[in-house]
Order: C-alpha cells, then structure tokens, then sequence
C-alpha cells in the first residue's frame, strides 16, 4: 500500500480546501502514471500540516521571512556551499590521485585545479 506524504507549513502554501484537493488528485495521478492503475485503489495521499513557529530552518524558528532573505541566512548558506565544494574537489582529487597511481598521465597541481573548478560547476550550478 502505498502511501504518498505531503509536509507543509500551515497556512502557508496550501491556503484552501481547493488546492488541497487539486494536489492529492495531482500527485496520486503522477504516481500511477509511473506505477500503473492497478495501484490506485491502494494509493493514500496525506497532506500533514506544521502549524506556523513549530518547524525552524538553522534553527531559526519559521516563517521568519526577513531571516530568509537576511544577510545572516545569506552567510549560511555561502558557507555551506564552499564546504561542500571543498569536500567535491577533494573527492576529485582523491580519485584523480588513485587514476594518477594506476597508470594515468593526469596529476599534479593543475589537475587539482580543474578538478576543483569542475566540482565548482557541478555544485555552483554554472553549467
């Protein structure tokens, strides 16, 4: 039996009746379209709605949209994305040195570089 769950914050995206109904018939719609109709009569769609300042975001209690479009929030999320950059650079330099060790010419400080730079687009979104 499958079961299709929702979470959103009260009040917040979902504001009627209406577009709750609009959703649950939309989503188990798309499933079946991947899983086939034999699914449907065994196909639950739960919207579970979070009452507003009962849910938080790097702990900060939401929705507090001044903090999302803050500086602070801002900093978080850089921060956030250059760890992860760093740590995909790293991972590509960690394959790039054991291709390096079992017979590729590929090495050395430029390789590094361009690894970093392609983990930087994969991560960056500048595809």
């Amino acid at each position: 039996m499958p079961i299709i769950t929702i979470k959103t914050v009260k009040d917040a995206v979902l504001t009627s009746d209406e577009q709750k109904r609009e959703l649950l018939k939309k989503m188990t719609d798309t499933f079946i379209e991947v899983v086939g109709e034999v699914a449907r009569p065994f196909t639950y769609c739960l919207i579970e709605e979070t009452p507003m300042y009962e849910w938080a975001l790097a702990g900060v209690p939401l929705p507090a949209f001044q903090y999302l479009t803050s500086p602070e929030w801002r900093g978080i999320q850089e921060k956030s994305e250059q760890i992860m950059r760093d740590y995909m650079a790293m991972m590509a330099a960690q394959q790039g040195a054991g291709a390096s060790t079992n017979g590729s010419s590929e090495g050395g400080a430029a390789a590094t570089d361009d690894r970093a730079a392609r983990a930087n687009v994969i991560w960056g979104g500048d595809a």
